[in-house]
């Protein structure tokens, strides 16, 4: 593992940790959290024999990203895909750590 990919590990840690604030503070309508899908997948593709974040776990992530985006919801709902989000986003940088780490 060299340090391009640390690095790069490290900037999608920090830009999923980013991510969870901007749902955090309800920019529901704001088009980082799709940036950093885009970027995620990007570096799923290119780091695919060595991080241990699976697809469907980044595809799933993916989904409710976009139902938040391009949806509108009652409260209820809202809060609720915005709660599944952010744990799949928490259990991404978990597995970025330690593919980093690891």
């Amino acid at each position: 593992m060299g340090n391009g990919f640390s690095v790069t590990t490290g900037l999608m840690m920090a830009f999923a940790a980013f991510v969870i604030f901007t749902r955090m503070r309800n920019w529901l309508d704001s088009n980082v959290p799709v940036f950093f899908y885009v970027g995620l997948l990007a570096y799923q593709k290119w780091a695919a024999e060595i991080s241990k974040v699976p697809w469907w776990l980044i595809l799933v992530s993916l989904g409710l990203g976009l139902t938040l985006r391009f949806e509108f919801m009652n409260a209820f709902f809202t809060k609720f895909v915005k709660f599944l989000e952010m744990g799949t986003l928490a259990v991404i940088i978990y597995l970025l750590f330690t593919t980093l780490v690891g």
